[in-house]
């Protein structure tokens, strides 16, 4: 399996929510998805998890919206940034070049615990949820249109199971 640097950050929370991330997991996951997108080994992603308040502030900052949510998602190649490092996945790379930074995810672990609650969903899973969704949209996955939404849907139920979208709770 390729080898990917998945950051997972999560020095904010304590306790019972920190307990919740489970570092090797996320990065498992990432790894997984990252080869199954045939990006190349070594691209690099950070995952921050963190509180509705850091949530509610960078959604503030970067959305015009004044409230927390689940996850965003910070593309490098919606940087802006005139890089090579962060051009969007699909473009080639030379094969002695490193891999580059696909980009940022926030995650608010107080508001997925409420979503895993009333959708009666183990955390587990919709903290994986989370971080497929978040780590798609770095990739360049969207749902902004039907069509586009349904692509994601389907990408999310291929990773983990038709389960995540059966009751219905996730707007995405």
């Amino acid at each position: 399996m390729p080898q990917y640097v998945v950051i997972v950050e999560a020095d904010a929370l304590e306790g019972e929510a920190r307990a919740l991330v489970r570092d090797d997991e996320v990065r498992a996951l990432c790894a997984r998805v990252l080869e199954e997108e045939d990006i190349e080994e070594s691209a690099t992603m950070t995952i921050v998890f963190a509180d509705d308040a850091l949530l509610r502030s960078l959604n503030r900052q970067h959305r015009d919206l004044d409230a927390p949510t689940d996850v965003l998602s910070f593309p490098a190649w919606e940087s802006g940034v005139d890089d090579d490092d962060v051009a969007p996945p699909e473009v080639p790379r030379d094969a002695d070049d490193p891999g580059r930074y696909l980009g940022d995810i926030a995650i608010s672990v107080e508001t997925a615990v409420r979503q895993a609650s009333e959708a009666g969903l183990p955390i587990e899973l919709e903290l994986s949820h989370l971080v497929l969704h978040g780590l798609l949209h770095v990739l360049g996955y969207d749902h902004e249109t039907p069509d586009d939404d349904a692509e994601m849907r389907a990408r999310e139920e291929s990773v983990l199971g038709p389960a995540i979208h059966a009751s219905g709770s996730h707007a995405d």
